[in-house]
């Protein structure tokens, strides 16, 4: 056998016996606790999302699923822990569209969403709120942009942090009408609600699931939804697009992710499980409190695809609107 024969041969023993040896360790996965890191404090959208899976993975897995809350900076410092975890399926991360918006104010970058992470599976998502308290006067959203013209920057807006979805949003439709305004940044997504309703901030553009049952008890008033068609949970607000044409769409997600190089049979193994649970009907109520939208089907291979367009369709609008976070 020549020296290239035997290369090629060797290769071919070698890949087969990592293929192998993925395979078995598929078959065995998994025989300890699992931990799911959650860059966000407790009581966000994606927190409760990750509570709810990982009771009914940990039913279908028959082993525990330990959620670990990791917030901070901008969700970098849980994205950060699972890129340095063992490529293994015992570390897994429900990420949010979050990570795909401030990786891009850091000066460098802790980490490349598509790069150091295999997506797992879609969960659901979400639109966005463009709300007010509901003492204010401001009854539209044009009655919002009119009244922050007629008083450039002497409105603030809260948001769950520098670079968040609610702080993205906001900065655009800010640049898109030629508006001015205070940017409150807080911990994370409550706060933007409770800072409106103590009235430290004047308006703001919460998730959904997590201004919902604000709006519906009378707390919050909503002047238009960041979708590209109405929610069934609250038909009676309109689009931003509706609201002020031309608008423009805007939707949170959330997923699971693993550290990059986790073997291909676990990551497939663990979106067959998810998915089944997502089709089973067992999150829906939950899912319809938060005013979200299950994604039950897809393949990882689907999803990766989807976390790259994102990624660079956050990238390029921050770049676009010149968005800087001092220290990063």
């Amino acid at each position: 056998m020549n020296k290239r024969r035997f290369l090629q041969a060797a290769g071919g023993a070698a890949a087969a016996l990592f293929a192998s040896h993925a395979s078995w360790a598929a078959d065995a996965y998994p025989d300890r606790p699992i931990r799911m890191l959650v860059p966000f404090q407790p009581g966000s959208t994606p927190d409760i999302w990750a509570r709810a899976l990982g009771s009914a993975l940990t039913a279908r897995l028959g082993q525990p699923m330990v959620v670990e809350n990791m917030p901070g900076a901008g969700g970098s410092i849980g994205a950060s822990a699972l890129k340095r975890a063992s490529p293994d399926g015992y570390t897994l991360g429900l990420f949010a569209n979050t990570q795909a918006i401030t990786v891009h104010t850091f000066r460098t970058p802790p980490y490349d969403l598509a790069a150091d992470f295999v997506a797992i599976s879609m969960l659901g998502g979400g639109a966005s709120l463009l709300t007010v308290p509901a003492s204010s006067p401001i009854r539209t959203a044009q009655d919002l942009i009119a009244a922050l013209k007629a008083k450039p920057g002497g409105m603030a807006y809260g948001s769950g942090g520098n670079g968040s979805i609610a702080h993205l949003a906001v900065e655009q439709l800010l640049r898109d009408t030629g508006t001015t305004a205070l940017h409150v940044p807080y911990k994370g997504a409550p706060d933007i609600v409770s800072s409106q309703l103590s009235g430290q901030t004047q308006f703001g553009m919460p998730i959904l699931g997590t201004a919902l049952t604000f709006v519906n008890n009378g707390k919050l008033r909503a002047l238009a939804i960041t979708s590209d068609k109405r929610s069934p949970s609250l038909p009676e607000v309109p689009t931003l697009a509706e609201a002020l044409p031309p608008g423009f769409s805007l939707n949170s997600w959330s997923g699971v992710f693993a550290p990059a190089r986790t073997p291909a049979p676990i990551v497939d193994r663990l979106s067959r499980e998810i998915g089944a649970i997502l089709r089973s009907g067992a999150m829906d109520e939950l899912v319809k409190t938060m005013g979200s939208e299950l994604r039950p089907d897809g393949s990882p291979a689907e999803f990766q695809k989807f976390v790259i367009a994102e990624d660079k369709r956050f990238g390029d609008l921050i770049k676009s609107i010149g968005l800087k976070v001092d220290g990063r």
